[in-house]
């Protein structure tokens, strides 16, 4: 998978030039506080979560991206405005909070159709704005390393949910954790061998393993997709991730002496 290892250091930050993230906070917690309402909307219409822990839960995962994300704005963000593409993902992450209330339903994601369209209908509008964040960033200027992993990590934290909840419907085996956390292994990799904590050259393909795996992890969930098919689709979509993991993996060892 191609950009595993943007980082965030002062480097990233314009020389000359100060923290513009706190001239952007009271921006960014009004987005907060938008997005919030919004949160609260998908989670008790929507899917009809209404318990303590479904609410939670959702909280939880909102609020604890939202400190990740004003971190880094704060400390990294070079741009003098937030731009609608850190708009349109940050809309990307309150989706993803949603759908984790989603979570502390068991089983009854398989059990109600109804239920089951529409997580994939939230969870395919989280995934097709993937796009419009990076092309509004090249489109106003505001690329920036900071956009560039915050966009990242939400693909990640969006394929991890999506797999516990395909985990739930029962439709296919344990193994298909490996689909939700083969980011999360390639860090602790990192940790383990510091050759790997190197950046990687970006590449097409990985945006498009990236693109075919969330997908086959949204269509898992969709109520007509079912054994033998989902194993099937899965073990198609692991396959790729592995192959494209496979390819960083051979091209950090053969510059580990670099």
């Amino acid at each position: 998978m191609s950009d595993l290892h943007l980082t965030l250091n002062g480097r990233d930050r314009p020389q000359g030039q100060g923290p513009e993230g706190i001239a952007l906070l009271p921006r960014f917690a009004l987005m907060m506080l938008v997005h919030l309402a919004l949160l609260g909307l998908v989670v008790t219409q929507m899917f009809g979560v209404l318990s303590v822990a479904g609410i939670a839960v959702p909280l939880a995962v909102y609020g604890l991206s939202n400190a990740v994300v004003l971190r880094g704005l704060i400390r990294y963000y070079p741009h003098e405005r937030i731009g609608l593409c850190n708009y349109v993902t940050h809309f990307r992450a309150t989706l993803i909070a949603a759908l984790a209330a989603v979570l502390t339903l068991g089983p009854a994601v398989a059990a109600d159709a109804d239920l089951a369209w529409r997580v994939v209908a939230v969870a395919a509008v989280a995934l097709m704005l993937d796009g419009v964040d990076g092309w509004a960033a090249r489109r106003s200027g505001l690329s920036s390393k900071f956009g560039a992993r915050f966009d990242m990590e939400i693909d990640s934290v969006l394929a991890l949910i999506l797999m516990l909840i395909v985990l739930l419907t029962g439709k296919v085996g344990l193994w298909v954790i490996l689909l939700g956390v083969m980011r999360y292994l390639f860090v602790v990799a990192m940790w383990i061998w510091p050759w790997i904590d190197r950046p990687t050259p970006p590449r097409y393909s990985g945006k498009i393993v990236c693109v075919v795996q969330i997908s086959v992890l949204i269509a898992l969930i969709a109520p007509v997709v079912v054994p033998p098919v989902a194993p099937l689709l899965a073990a198609a979509a692991l396959g790729l991730l592995i192959w494209s993991f496979g390819v960083d993996l051979r091209w950090l060892w053969q510059r580990r002496h670099a």
